[in-house]
C-alpha cells in the first residue's frame, strides 16, 4: 500500500507541460546535425538543489568535418521554458583556434557559469596559461588539457592549459557552485615519458574571477593511471579516486588544506574499471565500480567509515556479459538526493539480458536491489540525475535486434524513469517513459540527463546514429 501511495504522489506532483503523443516527453528535436563521437553533457548552474544561478546548457564536441570546424558547442537553455537555443561554436575565441582531440566535458561552475574541459591541439595560443609558449597563427601546438569558463549564453574565457596530459580527467561540483578538477600534471623533467602526478584543482564559489582555480595540489605520484574520479561534499572537501596497476586508491583532500590524509588502498580491480564516487558531510565516502575480466563483469560497492577508511567491498553482482559486450560507460552511477540520501544505479544482467538496477545506500550500506527496466529487453544505463523535489531520473538505452538475430548497439531506443528513495531502504520508480524510438532519432547509447532546479523539468540530450545531437523535454510533472 505504501508503494502505491508513493507512486501516486509521484504522478500527481507533475503539472502539465510540453508533451508528445506517446507520453510526458516532447518529440525529439535536433540541435545539430554533426558532432564528434563523445556523449553530450547537460548542466544547470545552481548553488542549492532548488535554486538555479544561471542558464543551463547542452554541451558537446564537434569534429573537423562539422560546420565551423572542430571544437566545443554550447546551446544555452532558455529560462522558464527550458528549451535549448541555437548552438554556439566556441572554436574561434580571442584569436585562439583549437580542435578537440578528446571528449569535451562540462560542469557547473561558480556564479551561474559553466566550465568546459577538453583535450586539444591548438593553433596560435597567445596568452594561454600553461602553454609552452605562443606560436604564430596557423601553427599547431599540443596544449594537453584546456579549461574555459563562462555563462551558457557567453562569452567564454580564453582557454587556459593545466600543463598536463589531456586525459584522463574528472570533474565534480559541490553546493554553492564550487568545482573540482582531478587530472594529471606535467611529467617531471627527469622522467618525461612517465605520466605526471595526479593533481587536484578547486575553483571556490566566493572567487569572483572567471576560471580562477586555486593552485594545483598534488594527490599522488606520477605513473600510469587507468581512470580518475572525484567527489566533493558540502564543505568542499574533495575525494580523489583512481586506478593504478590493478588497484583502486583513494585520498581524502580537505578543503581547508590544514590536514593531510594518506593515500588508502580500496580494492584490487581489473584494468579499466568504471568508478563512481560520493563524499558526504559526515566524512564518509561511497564508492561503486564495475570491472570486467574475460567477459565476466563484477559490480562492487563500498561505504567507508568516518575518516574515509575502507573495509572489504561488497559484491553486488557477477555475470557473463551478454553477446560479449562490456558494460556501458554510464555504469555505475551514484547521486545524492535532496534528502541527502544516496542512490546507486548500474547495468546488471538477468536471463541473458542487460537490465538497469537501482538501490538506496545508507549507513547500513547498499540496501535492496530493484530492477527498473522491463524484462526480456537489453537496457543499458547511460545516466542518473537528481532533481529538486527529492527525486532522481534514470536514463537508459535499449539496443535493437538485427534481422540476423544479433544486437545492434549503434541503433538504440531511449527511455527514462522517475524514482525516489523510499523507506525502508529501497528505490521506487515509475514505469519506463519512452523518449526516442530507435532509428534516425534514436540513440547510439551516448545520452545524458539533468533537471532544472527551478522548474523541476528534466531535459535529456543524446547522440543519434547519424551524428546529430537531439534533445527532449519532460513535461512538468508529466505522468
Amino acid at each position: 500500500m505504501l508503494e502505491l501511495l508513493v507512486l501516486v504522489a509521484i504522478a500527481v506532483a507533475l503539472p502539465a507541460g510540453v508533451r508528445s503523443e506517446g507520453g510526458p516527453w516532447s518529440q525529439p528535436s535536433t540541435l545539430a546535425g554533426c558532432s564528434g563521437p563523445a556523449t553530450p553533457a547537460v548542466v544547470f548552474p545552481q548553488d542549492t538543489p532548488r535554486h538555479g544561478t544561471g542558464r543551463g546548457a547542452i554541451v558537446w564536441g564537434a569534429d573537423a568535418s562539422c560546420r565551423g570546424g572542430a571544437g566545443p558547442r554550447v546551446s544555452a537553455i532558455t529560462t522558464g521554458t527550458d528549451i535549448p537555443g541555437p548552438a554556439s561554436a566556441l572554436g574561434a575565441h580571442a584569436g585562439l583556434i583549437y580542435g578537440l582531440t578528446g571528449a569535451v566535458s562540462a560542469a557547473v561552475a561558480p556564479r551561474g557559469r559553466v566550465l568546459l574541459a577538453a583535450g586539444t591541439r591548438a593553433q596560435g595560443v597567445p596568452g594561454a596559461q600553461g602553454a609552452v609558449g605562443a606560436r604564430r597563427a596557423g601553427s599547431t601546438q599540443d596544449t594537453g588539457l584546456l579549461l574555459s569558463e563562462g555563462r551558457a549564453h557567453g562569452p567564454f574565457s580564453t582557454p587556459t592549459a593545466t600543463g598536463g596530459a589531456a586525459a584522463p580527467f574528472a570533474l565534480a561540483t559541490a553546493y554553492l557552485g564550487d568545482v573540482a578538477l582531478l587530472s594529471l600534471g606535467a611529467p617531471l623533467p627527469r622522467s618525461p615519458t612517465l605520466a605526471g602526478p595526479i593533481e587536484l584543482r578547486v575553483h571556490r564559489y566566493y572567487s569572483a574571477s572567471v576560471g580562477s582555480f586555486e593552485p594545483a595540489v598534488r594527490v599522488a605520484a606520477g605513473g600510469p593511471v587507468e581512470g580518475l574520479a572525484v567527489a566533493m561534499d558540502y564543505r568542499s572537501d574533495a575525494l580523489a579516486v583512481w586506478e593504478r596497476d590493478g588497484v583502486i586508491y583513494a585520498r581524502d583532500m580537505p578543503g581547508s588544506g590544514r590536514v593531510s590524509h594518506a593515500v588508502v588502498r580500496v580494492a584490487s580491480a581489473a584494468p579499466g574499471a568504471h568508478i563512481a564516487a560520493l563524499l558526504s558531510d559526515d566524512n564518509r565516502a561511497t564508492l561503486a565500480w564495475s570491472e570486467t575480466r574475460g567477459g565476466i563483469t563484477r559490480v562492487f560497492a563500498e561505504l567507508s567509515g568516518t575518516g574515509v577508511q575502507f573495509g572489504k567491498p561488497r559484491l553486488l553482482e557477477r555475470f557473463t556479459d551478454p553477446d560479449g559486450a562490456a558494460p556501458p560507460n554510464g555504469s555505475p552511477r551514484l547521486v545524492r538526493l535532496l534528502s541527502e540520501s544516496v542512490m546507486l544505479a548500474w547495468s546488471g544482467v538477468a536471463s541473458g539480458h542487460w537490465e538497469v538496477h537501482t538501490a538506496a545506500v545508507d549507513l547500513n550500506g547498499v540496501r535492496s536491489i530493484n530492477t527498473i527496466s522491463p524484462p526480456g529487453h537489453d537496457a543499458l544505463l547511460t545516466d542518473l540525475a537528481p532533481g529538486p523535489a527529492g527525486e532522481a531520473y534514470a536514463l537508459w538505452s535499449e539496443p535493437q535486434m538485427t534481422r540476423g538475430g544479433s544486437v545492434d548497439y549503434s541503433d538504440q531506443a531511449l527511455y527514462a524513469a522517475r524514482g525516489i528513495d523510499a523507506y525502508p531502504g529501497r528505490t521506487i520508480f515509475t514505469a519506463p517513459e519512452p523518449i526516442a524510438p530507435a532509428g534516425e532519432s534514436g540513440c547510439t547509447g551516448q545520452a545524458a540527463i539533468a533537471v532544472d532546479p527551478d522548474s523541476d523539468r528534466a531535459l535529456a540530450a543524446w547522440r543519434a546514429p547519424g551524428g546529430a545531437i537531439d534533445y527532449s523535454l519532460r513535461a512538468l510533472g508529466g505522468a
